[in-house]
């Protein structure tokens, strides 16, 4: 099993004011291993670490719910805006339908965006399995600060020396053992 671990920063935030950090972790294992893993059906077999997004700021809960709330403002008055006036009155403004649009974007956009945001609210770790390393070997994890990512990254490093083991102990079935209690 051969392991790269990387930390960077990178910024956030609608500002970009904010530094984030990540733990970068490319697991590849060797053909051994794979025949190993194949053979035993080691493919559940993994560990949980942290998170690879970091939690939303203010402004971006805050701008999820404005469109969240003018979306359907906008496809309401879009419709009635385009009926009364563009529709009854014959009145050649061209607003009903970009307002009718722009609302049905807005709350999609919103929606899907809440939803992600929910997930991260609603926990703070993701599994990582040995099958999901052989599809994509890369994995991200979110630390708070470099401090945080070195103490990550002796979590992540014990937790591939286990699973590593695991894969080692399962070449072989034990012999037949005898003894006395």
């Amino acid at each position: 099993m051969r392991v790269t671990i990387e930390h960077r920063e990178a910024a956030s935030g609608v500002l970009a004011k904010r530094t984030e950090c990540y733990i970068d972790c490319t697991v590849n294992f060797s053909e051994e291993e794979s025949a190993i893993i194949e053979a035993r059906d080691l493919y559940r077999e993994g560990f949980i670490v942290r998170t690879s997004t970091p939690l939303p700021s203010q402004g971006s809960t805050l701008g999820t719910r404005l469109m969240r709330g003018f979306g359907p403002l906008l496809i309401v008055g879009g419709l009635l805006y385009g009926m009364i006036v563009e529709g009854l009155a014959h009145a050649p403004t061209n607003f009903g339908a970009p307002a009718l649009f722009l609302g049905i974007g807005l709350t999609m956009f919103g929606f899907f965006r809440s939803r992600k945001e929910d997930k991260r609210f609603a926990t703070d770790e993701q599994e990582i399995t040995v099958k999901k390393l052989l599809n994509t070997p890369t994995f991200t994890v979110h630390a708070w600060n470099p401090a945080a990512a070195k103490g990550i990254e002796d979590d992540i490093r014990e937790n591939l020396v286990s699973l590593k083991n695991v894969i080692k102990n399962s070449a072989q079935i034990q012999a037949k053992q005898t003894f006395e209690l």
